[in-house]
């Protein structure tokens, strides 16, 4: 499928449903700064008076030829339905209340009321800046609907010692839990340990080093071998497999990359730093064992 051929199906599809109130579509394909390639994929915020009809993902397949479809909750707590379609052609949904996105619009027009506005509405219009915020294209919906996400600038969440603060607290425990799972010979669940906490924290803070060294960085380690320093993309460069040595290893490597990048951070920052003194003392007991 070419992508032209992909644009027209969709058009098509959502203008035939009279319940989908409109359909915009996000990410870097129409953002002006976006970088895209023939690797890039579609995404959309599907707006609708019955989201109950698609969280299934069902309706994915009845677009054109789908070879995959799959939905799970994503950024905001929404439901995200990811689909493959002919030639690889990768396309995610996010399926959003149409009352919902009105309510967040209408609100943005007076953004300056926004310390009345209750906790939920607050969190709302923040994550539709942060996901629409950097570009936008109207599928269907026509003025009315560009008019509401003209409304929406970039949003990007503070990061303040808190968030800090619970990253490390969060690493470093974690830290415990694998090493010991290494050892114990469970290298399968330490090995997931590592990447779903361990090197997603990491990946974190190098965001916010970047960030805060006044260069552009990306969410969730997209493109970090573009905007990572060479020593940091050296350092993060780390290999694990499920067995004992590598696990170390790499536990002990990326230990040593959190330390210097969370010191780094709250040098700028002017925080004091918790060193988990004790955590790092009894994992280089363990090594000498």
């Amino acid at each position: 499928m070419l992508e032209h051929e992909w644009e027209e199906a969709l058009s098509r599809w959502a203008h035939a449903r009279s319940d989908i109130k409109a359909l915009v579509q996000i990410g870097s394909r129409v953002q002006p700064t976006g970088l895209v390639d023939a690797w890039s994929d579609f995404d959309y915020q599907l707006i609708t008076s019955r989201p109950a009809r698609y969280l299934d993902g069902a309706f994915a397949q009845k677009i054109c030829s789908c070879w995959a479809v799959g939905a799970n909750r994503a950024f905001g707590n929404v439901t995200k339905i990811s689909a493959v379609y002919d030639n690889s052609l990768e396309v995610d949904f996010v399926i959003l209340k149409h009352w919902e996105v009105r309510i967040a619009t209408t609100a943005l027009r007076l953004a300056r009321t926004e310390r009345w506005w209750p906790p939920t509405l607050r969190k709302g219009t923040k994550d539709l800046r942060r996901v629409a915020g950097l570009g936008w294209k109207v599928i269907k919906g026509g003025r009315a609907w560009e008019e509401r996400y003209g409304r929406i600038k970039p949003f990007r969440a503070p990061f303040g010692r808190d968030t800090f603060e619970k990253l490390c607290g969060e690493f470093w425990s974690q830290m415990v839990w694998a090493r010991k799972k290494a050892e114990r010979g469970e290298y399968f669940a330490a090995q997931r340990a590592f990447h779903e906490v361990l090197f997603e924290n990491t990946l974190r803070l190098l965001e916010e080093e970047v960030v805060l060294e006044g260069r552009p960085a990306k969410p969730l380690g997209r493109r970090a071998e573009e905007w990572l320093s060479p020593p940091r993309l050296k350092a993060a460069r780390i290999s694990v497999s499920p067995d004992r040595d590598s696990l170390l290893t790499a536990l002990d490597r990326v230990a040593s990359l959190f330390s210097d990048v969370s010191e780094a951070i709250a040098e700028r920052k002017g925080w004091e730093l918790h060193t988990f003194m004790e955590i790092r003392t009894w994992m280089e007991a363990q090594a000498e064992r």
